[in-house]
């Protein structure tokens, strides 16, 4: 038994520790991957929710090892979990989903993530921000006495690792990332905190700052943002450069900014080589030049150029003085910057009265607005940054004034906005919440904020709200995928309105919105399309209407058979991945139902999940062993599975519940004929319909055909398959979530390439169009497309159907980027007219 084999026995059995003795006894730089990992585990498991070290250890080892274990469950799994106690659930969220990839359908990570995105939707904390803040005040004035004293000894500047670490371990407890320097004025000893370029950071800092007690003020100042140092210079490598080296172009804009142009010769060689050294080099130095709080409130951006721009150019080393000429504001003070700086923006507003919260915005300012286009670009990472202190980014949501329109409503509601800012703002105390701005749309108000305390802001606000003539409240987290939580609504049945069950259906669904459904269907046959959008636009506005959670409508039985119905007879790959995916959360609620069992059976089935299929539909027969149409399901997997007499007990069964039915004397007779799982789906319910696919009538049989490739995987056609796309040339592989996509390098560079089915459709896929394919991306006939606009676009994407189409994606080069699609015929030619956005 190999010591891997000794640490996962030592887990089964609980022995934590003697994992971490024996993993530990072996030098880190001699250990492996996979023992990092085992150790990382023993570390997760061994630590309580409280024990922050523990977890800390564990995110360093596994975090250096990500590419190597990409696409690993257990990997994936063991940093989530990490995060997750480390409070950092955006994290761990991110980890988790890759997780389920790797794993579908794996319960423990399920739950995590439901466990995650229940607290990134309203976030508790062990301990918030202003608590920490108060509690790393308290050991800075512990430590401060023992800091001056390092700094009035060390001449030689010999313990500044020391000094550094000390200061570090304490801030550290408020602040997870920040940059700070320390220094010494006479008899005044300085702590700099840098938000180091970021806008949002400047918030968490000040508050930080203006919660300094007295006892520390007394000897030190607490300043946010590097102070302006001119005739700095900047050192990276070989590299060096001055203020002097570096041509300016400025361009003044709205909102009292400016958009700059640099030059600068010496930077050329690593603009070439490393773009990102280059830019960092130039904005630092900047930063010293006009100092950190002018440099973030001036310069709207930048551009570091390979070539001198055309026009009058300054030195870097005189832009301060170039920009004061212009009248712009100096500010110095980040507190006095955050007062008055703020972005007004106008957006073109979505319609849709069920579209996702502020798509509706037409107007609004925003103090941060890296946190508006986080959320609307769905990118949380700013407000993971936030998390991990405590803090929480939000915004309140209550409906618009319907009384008055135009300019006049707009007025309305922005002084509607402004009496709930200072209303909460007063109750609550600025120890609570600092208010970023809002926005009006065409149905709903915005109010956005920054909370030190979410639980207290919350109950202010809540308070607040129910003092108004607004019908209802809301609050949503800057996060686009997490849930809406509901402060306030009048409402008589508070708790009954927030569950949504109606009484007389037992379900979400209402006994009208049954009815709706009902009409979609008409005998063999419906509109099911239809019926699949009338349970997604349902369940997308009651979540946004409040008067249920998403996890309750996955969770309601009657939507999840709607759901799953519909999907099954769209009958195609994309709606039985979708419905294998919907149905899990209902399993709780399905008990007795063998129809919930047969159609996620069903999904599970064309998903090339058999084993878990014959599980499900064997399940349900003993949960309703009444309901025929699971039989059907049961004999054709047992069949599969190699229990002929079980198929064909199971075909006896169904005919007792449904004598004569052509389904099951069909099946009956495939079994003894030793017809392919594939035989036996390449069917119609009805018998006149399936007699036309049977004799080739029917026009839709090459769809049903590609469909039911889906369902098992041929090995020889998987492993033909990769041997035509080389492994050296594919990188980042992921099969079945729910296509099979990898990244191919080309000589024109990197291509993803998607193929729009499981690995049992690839492995249908003809060989010699998989190499037609591969010659093309080769030999660089697709690389490149001009449109009639004569722009070019570079290939990068290529989408490969069941069906042999072929869709590439170019990506427009130019100031006006953007993207067109061709579609081509099986043997590689146009088929239709290009569209781009």
């Amino acid at each position: 038994m190999n010591l891997i084999e000794q640490c996962q026995q030592w887990n089964e059995q609980d022995e934590f520790q003697k994992i971490i003795d024996a993993i530990e006894t072996i030098p880190a730089d001699q250990r492996t991957p996979e023992l990092d990992s085992e150790l990382a585990r023993a570390y997760n498991n061994l630590a309580e929710p409280t024990d922050r070290h523990l977890f800390q250890k564990s995110l360093a080892l596994l975090k250096p090892h990500e590419n190597y274990f990409k696409g690993d469950h257990c990997w994936n799994f063991r940093i989530a979990y990490a995060y997750y106690y480390l409070e950092q659930e955006g994290r761990a969220l991110h980890y988790f989903r890759q997780a389920l990839d790797a794993r579908p359908g794996d319960e423990d990570t399920q739950q995590m993530i439901e466990a995650c995105r229940k607290d990134l939707s309203l976030p508790r904390f062990n301990k918030t921000f202003r608590e920490r803040t108060e509690k790393a005040w308290a050991a800075f004035e512990r430590e401060e006495a023992r800091l001056r004293k390092i700094m009035r000894e060390d001449i030689r500047h010999e313990r500044s690792k020391e000094l550094i670490s000390r200061c570090e371990r304490v801030l550290s407890i408020a602040l997870s990332d920040t940059a700070f320097e320390l220094g010494c004025q006479k008899d005044r000893y300085e702590l700099v905190l840098s938000p180091e370029g970021e806008r949002m950071k400047l918030f968490p800092l000040v508050y930080f700052q203006q919660h300094a007690p007295a006892s520390v003020r007394k000897n030190w100042d607490i300043i946010v943002g590097r102070q302006k140092n001119p005739h700095s210079t900047i050192r990276i490598d070989e590299y060096e450069v001055k203020g002097k080296d570096v041509d300016v172009w400025i361009e003044q804009i709205k909102g009292k900014q400016v958009v700059l142009t640099l030059y600068c010769e010496k930077l050329l060689p690593l603009l070439k080589e490393n773009e990102n050294k280059a830019w960092w080099m130039v904005a630092n130095l900047m930063s010293h030049e006009l100092g950190e709080i002018a440099y973030l409130s001036l310069i709207r951006s930048f551009e570091l150029t390979a070539t001198p721009k055309k026009g009058i150019s300054t030195k870097l080393s005189v832009l301060s003085d170039a920009l004061k000429a212009m009248n712009l504001p100096d500010y110095k003070d980040a507190e006095e910057f955050l007062i008055h700086n703020r972005i007004n923006y106008n957006l073109s507003p979505e319609e849709d009265k069920n579209a996702d919260w502020r798509l509706d915005v037409f107007t609004g300012s925003a103090c941060v607005p890296a946190l508006i286009n986080g959320y609307l670009s769905a990118e949380p990472d700013a407000m993971d940054e936030l998390h991990q202190d405590g803090i929480v980014a939000g915004f309140f949501i209550y409906p618009a004034i319907e009384a008055v329109e135009g300019e006049e409503r707009t007025k309305q509601m922005q002084q509607l906005r402004d009496d709930l800012q200072e209303k909460i703002r007063k109750q609550a105390g600025d120890d609570v919440v600092a208010f970023l701005g809002g926005a009006t749309g065409l149905y709903c108000g915005y109010l956005d904020f920054m909370a030190w305390d979410l639980r207290k802001l919350l109950e202010v606000a809540a308070d607040v709200f129910s003092h108004t003539n607004l019908p209802w409240a809301y609050f949503h987290s800057f996060r686009r995928d997490v849930s809406t939580v509901r402060i306030w609504e009048r409402t008589v049945e508070e708790e009954a309105h927030q569950q949504g069950i109606h009484p007389d259906t037992g379900s979400l669904l209402s006994a009208e919105d049954l009815r709706a459904l009902e009409a979609f269907h008409e005998g063999a046959t419906g509109y099911f399309g239809k019926m699949f959008s009338y349970i997604v636009d349902f369940v997308r506005k009651g979540v946004k209407e409040g008067r249920f959670t998403e996890e309750q409508a996955r969770a309601d039985l009657q939507i999840a058979l709607w759901y799953s119905y519909s999907c099954i007879n769209l009958t195609s790959y994309e709606y039985y991945y979708r419905a294998m995916q919907w149905m899990p959360d209902s399993e709780k609620n399905a008990k007795g139902c063998a129809t919930w069992y047969y159609r996620y059976s069903c999904a599970l089935m064309y998903c090339s999940r058999l084993e878990e299929a014959l599980k499900y539909a064997e399940q349900g027969a003993k949960e309703e062993p009444d309901y025929p149409w699971i039989w059907l399901q049961v004999g054709k997997l047992r069949y599969y599975f190699g229990d002929k007499k079980g198929a064909l007990e199971a075909v006896k069964q169904g005919l007792s519940l449904e004598p004569g039915d052509y389904e099951f004397l069909t099946l009956g007779r495939e079994i003894e004929l030793g017809a392919s799982l594939e035989q036996m789906e390449f069917h119609w319910i009805n018998p006149d319909a399936d007699r036309d696919l049977l004799n080739g009538l029917d026009e839709e049989a090459d769809d049903k055909r590609c469909t039911i490739s889906c369902l098992t995987v041929n090995p020889e056609g998987l492993a033909r398959f990769h041997r035509i796309f080389t492994p050296g040339l594919v990188t980042d592989y992921v099969k079945n979530s729910p296509y099979c996509r990898f990244n191919y390098q080309t000589q024109h560079g990197k291509v993803e390439v998607v193929f729009k089915m499981n690995e049992a459709g690839l492995s249908k896929l003809q060989a010699d169009w998989l190499v037609m394919v591969k010659d093309a991306l080769d030999d660089g006939r697709w690389a490149a497309h001009r449109t009639t606009e004569n722009q070019e676009g570079a290939l990068e994407t290529i989408v490969l159907g069941l069906d042999y189409s072929i869709l590439l994606e170019y990506k427009l080069k130019g100031p006006d980027e953007g993207y067109v699609q061709v579609w081509l015929n099986k043997d590689g030619t146009p088929v239709s007219n290009e569209s781009g956005d």
